[in-house]
């Protein structure tokens, strides 16, 4: 049976770009998709249509879960990259009766975080409710004994080795390195 692995963190994480390199390196049977993909509605939208950006993200992490696993986890692993609470990861394998599979937190420094975000030119989200968003996933990953990836001082290379040592132990050493 095939696996979803949530790849989570807070923006400048660096989880898209190991996702992305991961890509490159196409492991045989694994897809990924990015959470965002699907857009991300105004502040004013989610408050208007889903109650707030929390409940937004609790609906589309359902969402996501509902459609990987009705269209892409026959074929393939599954990697979903994106910025979700581990309650909704769990709460939407629940719903889609599925097991929860494997989450894995790239994480790094708040001021390595900060750089990041404004080399790549948001600035705005290198503020204090992205560092405690960043605490947050810290902790409720710590509290499930999740891996935890702390790249701050790693290059995407480094960072790339370790998560794919973690994929094959966690696929039955199915992978390619």
């Amino acid at each position: 049976m095939n696996k979803i692995f949530f790849v989570i963190g807070a923006s400048g994480s660096g989880k898209t770009t190991i996702v992305k390199a991961l890509e490159k390196k196409c492991p045989t049977g694994f897809k990924a998709v990015y959470f965002d993909s699907i857009g991300i509605p105004t502040l004013e939208e989610m408050n208007t249509k889903y109650n707030g950006p929390e409940e937004w993200q609790r609906i589309k992490t359902i969402e996501w879960v509902k459609t990987i696993k009705e269209t892409l986890l026959c074929d393939a692993n599954v990697i979903l990259d994106g910025q979700t609470r581990p309650l909704f990861i769990e709460e939407a394998c629940l719903e889609n009766n599925i097991t929860v599979d494997e989450t894995i937190l790239f994480d790094c420094s708040d001021e390595e975080r900060a750089k990041r975000l404004i080399a790549r030119g948001h600035s705005e989200l290198a503020n204090a409710q992205m560092m405690k968003w960043a605490e947050y996933l810290r902790q409720e990953s710590k509290k499930r004994i999740y891996q935890i990836i702390d790249n701050t001082e790693l290059t995407t290379e480094e960072t790339l080795s370790i998560f794919l040592k973690w994929l094959n132990v966690k696929n039955d050493n199915k992978i390619l390195n």
